[in-house]
């Protein structure tokens, strides 16, 4: 009799393996569950969760949400990475997703050698003569997005010379350090070539700043020291190209 009944579970094991599967324990995927007052379920996830593709993690977001009926968006967070779902009808959609070490550019945007285009104003004083400058750019991102850069125009109006307006042309490199999900600093040089009239002048230029990164783009804010005590406070907007995934 007992021979017998070790034939059978090894029949069963080798020609219905789903029925000895589902006797074994399912791993949870998240190790925390709390509301916020704004009703946004929080989950923290569990080693198991990471593993798991996406729809087995949502059908996981699913089931928490029916414990915790009127759910409409979830987030799973794991050491700084995380997921953002949406709910509807007990049905999960994923919405977006980052991690840590990446800029964060917006949902299901192409992160990696993508082209971007820059408009911006400066305002420099000190040195011999300050100006106003408008500036746009023209660029792509470099080595997993850790370096950027850019060929730039600029149209320079100095402030105590009448009628003045000098257009340049430049090359600006930085390198991009993001600091959380939405905000980061960068540090880098140009040069820029400046003619008027007959003068041709390369004009180097040490730039840091910080990036405020939105959906599609950043706001940039940027400090600039130039030549012969030249110091600029730059404003501005990037716009990232190159389309969606």
């Amino acid at each position: 009799m007992t021979k017998l009944f070790l034939l059978t579970l090894l029949a069963s094991a080798v020609f219905f393996p789903s029925v000895v599967k589902a006797q074994e324990p399912v791993p949870s995927a998240f190790s925390g569950t709390a509301v916020n007052s704004g009703g946004v379920l929080r989950l923290k996830a569990a080693d198991a969760y990471l593993k798991w593709k996406k729809d087995a993690r949502k059908l996981a977001v699913e089931a928490q949400a029916k414990v915790n009926p009127g759910t409409a968006v979830a987030v799973v967070e794991h050491q700084g990475n995380g997921e953002l779902w949406t709910i509807l009808d007990g049905n999960a959609s994923l919405a977006d997703s980052w991690k840590r070490n990446e800029l964060h550019f917006g949902p299901h945007v192409r992160r990696v050698g993508r082209w971007f285009g820059y408009a911006g104003g400066q305002l420099t004083r000190g040195g011999d003569l300050p100006s106003n400058m408008w500036i746009g750019r023209i660029g792509t991102l470099l080595l997993n997005n850790r370096y950027d850069a850019a060929l730039s125009v600029s149209r320079n109006n100095f402030t105590d010379i009448s009628e003045s307006a000098v257009t340049s042309i430049g090359l600006t490199f930085r390198s991009l350090h993001p600091f959380t999900e939405h905000t980061g600093y960068n540090y880098g040089a140009g040069l820029d070539r400046i003619s008027y009239t007959g003068y041709s002048h390369i004009s180097p230029t040490v730039v840091a700043g910080i990036n405020i990164y939105l959906p599609g783009g950043s706001f940039d804010v940027t400090a600039t020291q130039g030549e012969s005590g030249n110091r600029g406070l730059m404003l501005g907007y990037t716009v990232y190209l190159g389309g969606r995934q």
